[in-house]
């Protein structure tokens, strides 16, 4: 089962928040037709002020980016979704009672290809009813208790991270699902949990613990060698081999200081045993420069530093430059707005999304009627 002749693929987002409205911008970055359903208000994503970022709408503009907007009720929902390929949406017990879409419409809606429900925890297990937030997610994916030094809480990560890392696992999905039903011509029926997908970045830590029962945690105080250094103005990441066995002569000769050339800080128990004079020698000299000199010198060191670049960095980073990841996006009303783009290079095509995010709830509901209900013209009617 493919689309229809003539016409691009089509999604139906009937989510509010960011998860699943993340997954179906990434369809519409690869040339999907993509139709936000809202409920009679408005998405409340589109009044939400970031505590970090402080903007009103943010992130309602990108995570619907691409996207035509509609107001329907429960029958006209069914109805575009008839003439969808693939729904997504949140069909948690919280997400329905936000976006008024009922929670049993996941199992009857009938698209072409797929439903896909992207949630914080699932819609089956013992937590799939609970109220959450992206912290709380964050959470109960362990990756928050990985998150900062032993000796602090753990360390909330950025907002979003849960719902941004399930729609990536939801948008992959969709498409997976979709090549699926192609085949056979059977709908799947899809459930993301935003936990699942969080945790499993956490491999690395949950192979520690089945192998030799070990519960990895925050990185300690003293390390085996330090890494992040404060430079006049910003920090520098200092990686010159693995921090068990790292060859201090070239961080010897990079920032003057011979003495880190002793034999105790030539290996991990040396440096941990002496961590104060360790620490005495190491961090000082940084502040003589910027943090930007500090690696075009050990750069030609050929020492693996990296910069620790702040979001206003990121608008002046020439490799993002490069790769036009932060674009010029047109907005409505003629706006222009800088947002990140979509997360791949695709040669080939299609490009890129352009369509602004909708202004208002609902601004394109008689054209998306009008052309996903409006039956086409038989042969013989196309022929006279």
């Amino acid at each position: 089962m493919s689309p229809a002749a003539g016409r691009r693929p089509r999604a139906l987002d009937v989510a509010t928040g960011v998860g699943a409205s993340y997954a179906s911008r990434l369809l519409a970055e690869v040339g999907w037709d993509v139709v936000k359903v809202e409920p009679p208000g408005g998405d409340p994503l589109r009044d939400e002020v970031s505590r970090w970022g402080r903007g009103r709408g943010g992130a309602f503009a990108y995570a619907n980016y691409g996207k035509r907007g509609v107001l329907a009720d429960e029958g006209a929902i069914e109805r575009l979704a008839g003439a969808a390929d693939v729904v997504l949406g949140d069909f948690s017990v919280g997400g329905c009672a936000v976006s008024g879409v009922p929670a049993g419409m996941f199992a009857s809606l009938s698209p072409r290809l797929a439903v896909v429900s992207i949630t914080p925890f699932g819609i089956t297990g013992p937590k799939a009813d609970w109220a959450s937030t992206d912290v709380i997610v964050q959470a109960a994916s362990g990756l928050m208790f990985l998150t900062g030094e032993y000796d602090q809480a753990p360390q909330q990560l950025p907002p979003y991270a849960a719902a941004i890392t399930g729609g990536i696992a939801g948008a992959a999905a969709a498409l997976a699902a979709a090549r699926s039903a192609r085949a056979d011509g059977e709908v799947r029926r899809v459930d993301v949990a935003m936990v699942e997908a969080m945790a499993t970045h956490s491999y690395s830590q949950t192979s520690a613990y089945v192998y030799a029962g070990e519960v990895p945690r925050r990185e300690q105080r003293v390390k085996q060698a330090l890494r992040m250094v404060p430079a006049s103005d910003g920090f520098v990441y200092c990686a010159p081999g693995a921090v068990a066995n790292v060859d201090m002569r070239g961080v010897a000769e990079l920032i003057g200081e011979p003495r880190l050339l002793e034999d105790r800080f030539q290996t991990a128990e040396g440096r941990m045993q002496h961590y104060q004079e360790y620490l005495g020698l190491f961090v000082p000299p940084f502040s003589r420069r910027r943090a930007q000199e500090w690696f075009e010198e050990a750069e030609k060191l050929h020492l693996t530093f990296a910069l620790v670049q702040t979001i206003d960095d990121l608008f002046q980073c020439p490799q993002l430059d490069a790769r036009t990841m932060l674009r010029q996006a047109p907005g409505p009303d003629g706006i222009t707005v800088p947002m990140p783009g979509r997360p791949f290079r695709m040669e080939g095509g299609p490009a890129e999304a352009s369509r602004p995010w909708p202004e208002d709830p609902g601004e394109d509901t008689d054209e998306v009627f009008r052309e996903w209900l409006t039956p086409p013209p038989s042969p013989t009617q196309s022929q006279r």
